[in-house]
């Protein structure tokens, strides 16, 4: 299962983090994986070398986890990073509702 936490400050989100392994199939042919993954990465290259935001990004294959934390940003870095961060959100909810035995999102 992969557990994905959507951490918001003033209705914005701060932090998105994704720790597991869907199980939907073996390694290198997990669509279930390969979509959350392709969001996420998508949205920290975004935040990284679109927007030139200093995003905490952490990445462990182990785990395996992958956190996008904006809450050392300042609060108008915070606002900027929002379209992305909203849109990465949009995004896995949509695979979320396709595969609900597989992802579980909790916003806190």
């Amino acid at each position: 299962m992969i557990n994905i936490s959507i951490f918001k400050k003033n209705s914005q989100i701060v932090t998105i983090e994704v720790v597991g392994h869907s199980g939907y199939a073996e390694s290198g042919k997990d669509i279930v994986c390969s979509a959350v993954s392709s969001i996420t990465e998508t949205a920290a290259l975004g935040l990284e070398n679109v927007l030139n935001l200093a995003a905490d990004i952490v990445v462990d294959e182990k785990t395996p986890l992958l956190k996008i934390d904006l809450s050392a940003l300042s609060a108008s870095e915070i606002k900027k990073a929002q379209t992305i961060m909203q849109t990465a959100y949009l995004g896995l909810k949509e695979v979320a509702s396709g595969y609900k035995k597989y992802i579980k999102i909790k916003e806190k």
